[in-house]
């Protein structure tokens, strides 16, 4: 139990450093000439990211020879229903997120996206009828404060002139990504013929990269004449930077469902909210960005509220704990 605590710890740590440094770098070539002159840059930006992430997903099913089962996932209802629900979160939480990062800056947008799981359980409550502890509420209470007073942050307005767009557009990700999971949720209590089919989470969320590249390659990429943009960007030799950013995001996911497995949701969701942390840190050290107090206590509120929401802590050592004593006896 010890040994899967610390493996655990250390995934769920790397899923918050990952997708820090992997929010920043998209922010640090967002500024690239090609993308901050073109009207469809943030939509070509989330493209490409979701397209290489597919693309190290399919080298890693590959190497597991889990592909062909993946794909076959998508004649089964529980498969179908991951392609519908990442409809909504994949092409609308990317796209707003990345959206948040290019007007609001990483170190805003990242911080308010980690409520998304307290997002989700507000949504589930009114749609899955799903209850809500004592302790849920106020996490969420705690987090949405954060969130509101990060809102309210006395930016540079001359820096950041439209950082209430960008703040808009990370609300909407949230939203994009809260509403797959309450749609996977409702979508799963309606499948029961289904318990046969194992599949494991890493395949999933290759069906749902799939799903976002091919809603963005084959509708929204050329409803904005994205391919164009690509094609500059290969010429100037800048493309190459998003496999490697891409990368960040795989490591993410395939870290995170390590630290379920491990550790369990609750504990691997809450460390996963430490990517706020990661990416002011990260905004400081790579961009220049002025990290406030102001700022730097808003996303401690917001990580505090999130831990607060997904942890039941009694419970957690509760089970360590007498894991250790029957080892003792």
């Amino acid at each position: 139990m010890e040994g899967n605590l610390k493996k655990g710890l250390f995934f769920g740590g790397l899923v918050g450093f990952a997708w820090g440094l992997d929010t920043v770098l998209m922010g640090l070539v967002g500024e690239s000439t090609i993308l901050k002159t073109s009207s469809s840059s943030t939509l070509v930006s989330a493209f490409l990211h979701d397209a290489f992430c597919f693309f190290w997903l399919v080298l890693v099913a590959l190497f597991n020879k889990q592909l062909i089962d993946t794909l076959k996932l998508l004649k089964t209802k529980k498969g179908k229903v991951t392609f519908l629900a990442a409809l909504v979160g994949a092409p609308i939480g990317m796209s707003g997120y990345v959206i948040g990062i290019k007007y609001a800056a990483p170190a805003y947008a990242s911080s308010l996206s980690v409520i998304y799981p307290g997002v989700g359980a507000i949504l589930s409550y009114f749609i899955l009828k799903e209850k809500l502890s004592k302790r849920a509420i106020i996490g969420i209470t705690v987090s949405l404060i954060g969130s509101a007073a990060l809102g309210y942050s006395k930016v540079d307005l001359n820096m950041y002139p439209e950082f209430y767009k960008g703040m808009a557009f990370t609300l909407l990700a949230v939203l994009g990504w809260a509403s797959e999971g309450v749609i996977i949720g409702y979508a799963m209590k309606k499948i029961k013929n289904e318990d046969h089919i194992k599949a494991s989470p890493e395949q999933f969320l290759t069906l749902r990269y799939l799903t976002s590249f091919v809603a963005y390659g084959a509708i929204i990429m050329p409803m904005v004449d994205g391919y164009k943009v690509v094609g500059q960007l290969a010429t100037n030799n800048e493309l190459i930077y998003f496999p490697g950013i891409a990368i960040l995001g795989a490591i993410t996911y395939l870290s995170w469902y390590k630290a379920v497995n491990y550790i369990g949701a609750s504990m691997g969701t809450a460390l996963n909210s430490t990517a706020a942390f990661w990416a002011i840190a990260f905004s400081s050290l790579i961009l220049g960005t002025e990290i406030t107090p102001y700022l730097a206590i808003c996303g401690l509120v917001i990580i505090l509220g999130v831990f607060i929401f997904a942890v039941d802590f009694k419970e957690f050592f509760g089970k360590r704990s007498k894991v250790q004593n029957l080892k003792e006896v």
